[in-house]
């Protein structure tokens, strides 16, 4: 698996009264993005605090990035498909994640999913939320683009316009889900810009293989941001009553550090859906095998059972004389 990281700094932690503070907050906002002044008048109390005063200062995408990551989190929750896949339930000593490997995605199944098109020259309209309908399934599409600024991926809020550039590359203008208009960025649309990568749920460890493209929250000293890694090895751990205990050894794209991390911090790609579904049609298919390989109970026994408890009328059992009872204590053992 390798090694955890080591920079010679601790990882920045919020206290227990800091995040109790922070859920009470987002619940209030029925687990919607805070305004900015929230989050900063946020960051500046907590800067002030007993704990932090003179000694660190948070930042304001310290506490964005909290709400960002606990919203994953509670929409991972939430969005519990149905059918949905019971790792328990395939039978033991089988390699899921060796059958995982040996799967093929479907040539005409899920792609990466960019913006593309012909996009005139500079055109201005009115904002396109950042989730559009997909017309293939009436289903709705999010999206995510990498900032410039610090190459971490936020969720898109809203496409304000779209130009193209002298070498062809359309871009569009971005506004950051939480962040405010003034902070918007001109994205490569091509390269930057993308369908949002899934939180995974307990279950769906299975579907994170060595070599996999995934979003991972890296956590440092004076920032926590969502950037690419690259799946480098899996440890798979027996899974109890807090969820998955598998650790995944990552490396991070834009700094090339490793790091071992749980489940909860990586947000898979979409395109990995087949995998789940392949898995989900496995686990049916056992489950029927095992239903097929159960003896059919016989006919007439069954009807004579029927017939019987249909005729014969329940009758709630006599108790026992106590003096019998007292009778058959008292008799010597071999007096018969």
């Amino acid at each position: 698996m390798g090694r955890p990281p080591s920079n010679g700094s601790p990882a920045f932690r919020f206290n227990m009264a800091e995040v109790t503070e922070m859920e009470a907050i987002l619940l209030q906002h029925n687990v919607a993005m805070p305004s900015r002044h929230i989050l900063e008048d946020l960051a500046e109390k907590f800067s002030e605090s007993v704990e932090r005063k003179g000694k660190i200062v948070v930042q304001f995408k310290q506490i964005w990035n909290w709400f960002q990551n606990r919203r994953y989190a509670l929409r991972a929750r939430g969005n519990k498909a149905p059918g949905k896949l019971n790792v328990s339930s395939m039978p033991h000593g089988v390699d899921i994640t060796n059958q995982m490997r040996n799967v093929l995605p479907p040539s005409a199944g899920p792609k990466p999913t960019h913006m593309t098109g012909n996009l005139p020259v500079m055109t201005t309209a009115p904002s396109i939320p950042g989730v559009m309908r997909s017309g293939s399934d009436n289903s709705y599409l999010e999206f995510e683009a990498k900032s410039a600024r610090d190459g971490a991926w936020y969720d898109v809020q809203d496409f304000l316009a779209h130009r193209n550039l002298e070498t062809g590359d359309p871009e569009v203008q971005v506004r950051f889900a939480g962040f405010e208009v003034e902070e918007c960025e001109w994205i490569n649309v091509k390269k930057h810009v993308r369908q949002r990568s899934l939180p995974c749920e307990a279950s769906e460890c299975v579907a994170v293989l060595a070599g996999d493209l995934v979003l991972c929250f890296q956590e440092g000293k004076d920032q926590a941001l969502y950037f690419d890694a690259k799946v480098l090895d899996a440890q798979r751990r027996r899974h109890d009553v807090r969820g998955c205990r598998c650790r995944f050894l990552v490396r991070y794209s834009h700094d090339q550090t490793e790091e071992i991390v749980p489940l909860r911090k990586i947000c898979r790609r979409p395109e990995t859906d087949y995998r789940l579904q392949q898995l989900h049609s496995a686990a049916n298919d056992f489950a029927n095998s095992n239903q097929l390989q159960k003896p059919a109970p016989d006919a007439a026994a069954t009807t004579l059972l029927q017939q019987s408890s249909a005729s014969v009328p329940i009758v709630p059992p006599e108790l026992k004389d106590p003096s019998l009872t007292s009778a058959s204590a008292t008799v010597p053992a071999g007096s018969a």
